[in-house]
């Protein structure tokens, strides 16, 4: 459908309706209310910011806290569950003996705690009391002294609770003044007599050293380990002496009995506001604490959030300038309206304009591509098939070989247009990829090139799908090429087949069963603005003549008309994945036919060379292929820069035939024009698709060859170029 108004002319200026005068009051006012709007909003977007990062900031403190004190529960009740073992230990060394009884057997029973205490360090010594307190029996002194500590509170408690295992207070051991935390079990006699307790010291140090290894990169982190009822058991840093021994908030919060928390409040231990994350320690009275600083976690927050968030202030205080030199200027704008009001209607004339001729160029730009594309391929197809038949189509499989990959090109190519138009008719197949993998490979790794290793990964379990097999091999073959060019160095070019079951909607995917292939390279990657395009039809990085931007657009529209969907996970810097999800097939399963083999040909070696200049591959082969059948010895230069390095290295040949659009600084007229200039006797004959092209060579009077032309043009042109002989250059 026409659009008057883009061919219009100038004429669509002097139809537009008038502009109604500028209002400066009113245009004042909007200043005025930008200048308090650009202060308001920063500063409340700045707030927001703020308390989300605060926020977060609390969050990730909670989860580190979290992950501490598992750290320390884990320690304290290895500590503790090896405490519980000793003391059973000695229950069965013990039996229901009673004082006589350890008395009598005071030597032996010494020697056996002394052993079981020698294989722990963080154990002071493993004691056994009678039933006032008074000691009979240490694994760390013989004969045990007269000791007692019937007169402590945790003796106490534990022989009046009939303690299965009781954690004490820290005390200090009464012969050596050891730092200690005893850990104590009631001793009954089978008929109920209390016969003592068994006492395990636990040394304080041991604990206090492994909490400062886990907190001496952070001084703000504090561990600890509680009883039940608060009472402090160890901690780093050490309290204050005048500090409390017990945390009632942790009290009070172990009391509503779970078994873990996080909570935030002011510690009575140092009056310091903190966030703690607080753990009980398996079935033992006793609760592992981390806490961290609130004080230090405003600071941190304050260095890395507020200072970086502080920086967009600035461009705000450019704009505070910008609106306050635009009040100024305000005034002068008056002057100049009828004049911006003509120029405003010259512009939109001329951005119509430019906008028509960008969509023309866009146009001119595809068809140009796509017909040189088809020239090359017709090329392939021409020249190959003029061998068969001037072979009789005899030991032909290389050259037959040949036709086929350019008509499969030449076919991608259609479909390339038709799938991304979605107007493709679909020739759907059931297959195992398994299989198809095997006869795609060929293909993929040609089209990969030599400098890059391409591995497959498609196990005998994937699930069949539905699939156009021809698009479905397209697709692979653009993906494989983009991840060439990606890689111009080499690289690694992985395709993995595996079955995935969705549960829930993702990537625009309904739950279901699919097979992802996935496709992977090592090359370049893409920057974010490039990867938000990726997909779309005619976007493309390559330079011109390198590409059409249908690629991946044809991979997207392939796995949708499937049923499925394409993404692309890629980084600047760390290559590149495509994603394809195929849904799964539960119907029945054809067998795939199986490819001919493809016979060699020999050919006899030429006596005349030719320098062949030509950017791509497959009419480069086809066109070595037709001089070999015509007597020639063909060498192949991939551009006009290698070219021109093997000329000027000293290469000699009977004729050089180039190609005029290539890639890099040389084109063939520019290679040709060296020719004449430098080698004025040597022929020089020139090939080209597009039509401006063919027009500026005739112009230089070189010999020109329009693609697509057949071996009998080619023929002419050999027969009719002088002899050369040894020496000529």
């Amino acid at each position: 459908m026409n659009e008057p108004e883009e061919h219009s002319g100038f004429g669509a200026a002097e139809s537009m309706p008038s502009l109604p005068p500028l209002d400066f009051r009113a245009a004042r006012r909007r200043l005025v209310a930008a200048l308090i709007a650009s202060v308001i909003v920063p500063f409340a977007f700045f707030w927001l910011y703020g308390y989300y990062t605060y926020q977060r900031a609390l969050s990730e403190t909670g989860a580190s806290l979290q992950r501490l004190v598992r750290v320390v529960d884990e320690n304290a009740n290895t500590l503790f569950s090896i405490n519980r073992e000793l003391i059973e230990r000695v229950e069965e060394l013990l039996g229901s003996g009673d004082a006589a009884f350890i008395a009598r057997s005071q030597p032996e029973l010494h020697d056996a705690l002394a052993r079981l205490a020698a294989s722990h360090p963080q154990i002071a010594a493993l004691s056994v009391l009678d039933e006032h307190g008074r000691l009979i029996l240490s694994s760390r002194f013989y004969p045990a002294p007269n000791v007692s500590i019937g007169d402590r509170a945790d003796f106490i408690e534990t022989r009046d609770t009939r303690a299965a295992f009781h954690v004490s207070m820290p005390e200090r051991g009464r012969v050596k003044n050891t730092d200690i935390v005893n850990s104590l079990t009631a001793r009954y006699a089978k008929d109920g007599r209390f016969l003592g307790e068994i006492s395990i010291a636990l040394r304080r140090d041991y604990l206090m050293s492994f909490y400062r290894e886990l907190a001496e990169h952070d001084p703000a982190l504090t561990l600890a380990l509680h009883r039940a009822d608060g009472a402090l058991l160890a901690r780093y840093p050490a309290v204050q002496p005048d500090a409390p021994r017990s945390h009632d908030v942790l009290a009070a919060a172990f009391a509503q009995g779970k078994s873990a928390g996080l909570m935030r409040y002011v510690s009575p231990l140092d009056d310091d506001e903190k966030l703690a994350a607080w753990r009980r320690v398996d079935d033992y009275p006793v609760y592992a604490a981390a806490g961290f600083s609130i004080h230090d976690v405003r600071a941190a927050w304050w260095r890395r959030d507020v200072s970086i968030a502080s920086i967009a202030l600035i461009p705000c205080i450019g704009l505070w300038l910008l609106i306050a030199f635009s009040l100024r200027r305000l005034a002068a704008e008056e002057a100049a309206w009828h004049n911006w009001r003509g120029e405003l209607g010259r512009r939109r004339t001329a951005e119509a304009a430019t906008r028509r001729l960008q969509r023309m160029g866009a146009l001119g730009n595809l068809v140009a591509n796509v017909a040189h594309d088809f020239n090359n391929l017709l090329m392939v197809v021409a020249s190959n098939m003029e061998i068969a038949r001037r072979k009789g189509y005899n030991g032909l499989a290389k050259e037959v070989a040949a036709v086929e990959r350019a008509s499969v090109s030449a076919q991608s190519l259609a479909r390339r247009l038709m799938s991304v138009a979605r107007r493709q008719p679909l020739h759907l197949q059931v297959i195992r990829l398994d299989r198809w993998m095997k006869e795609c490979d060929p293909l993929v790794r040609t089209s990969v090139g030599d400098k890059v290793t391409l591995r497959t990964h498609v196990p005998e379990s994937t699930w069949p799908v539905c699939v156009d097999a021809t698009e479905l091999t397209s697709a692979l073959i653009n993906i494989a090429v983009n991840a060439r060019d990606a890689m111009p160095d080499g690289g690694e070019f992985d395709i993995t087949c595996t079955n995935v079951r969705l549960q829930q909607e993702h990537d625009g995917l309904a739950p279901g069963e699919y097979v992802l292939i996935s496709c992977q390279d090592t090359g370049t990657g893409m920057r974010p603005e490039v990867a938000l395009h990726a997909f779309e039809p005619l976007f493309t990085t390559k330079g011109a003549g390198a590409g059409t931007g249908l690629g991946l657009a044809q991979v997207l529209a392939m796995a949708e008309q499937a049923g499925g969907a394409a993404r692309a996970d890629t980084a600047w810097g760390y290559g590149t994945t495509i994603h394809i999800h195929l849904p799964h097939w539960t119907g029945e399963i054809e067998a795939l036919a199986e490819t001919p083999p493809v016979a060699s040909v020999r050919r006899d070696a030429p006596a005349s060379t030719a320098l062949l200049v030509e950017d791509n591959e497959e009419v480069a082969a086809g066109l070595c292929a037709v001089l070999e059948v015509l007597g020639w010895q063909a060498r192949h230069a991939a551009s006009g820069d290698a070219a021109l390095n093997v000329l000027e290295a000293g290469g000699e040949f009977d004729l050089v035939l180039s190609d005029i659009q290539m890639p890099g600084a040389c084109d063939g007229i520019r290679l040709a024009e060296w020719i004449k200039a430098k080698r004025p006797r040597q022929p020089v004959a020139l090939m080209t698709g597009y039509a401006d092209q063919l027009e500026q060579a005739r112009r230089t009077g070189f010999t020109i060859l329009a693609k697509p032309f057949n071996i009998d043009d080619l023929k002419a042109l050999l027969d009719g170029l002088p002899v050369r002989h040894a020496g000529e250059a």
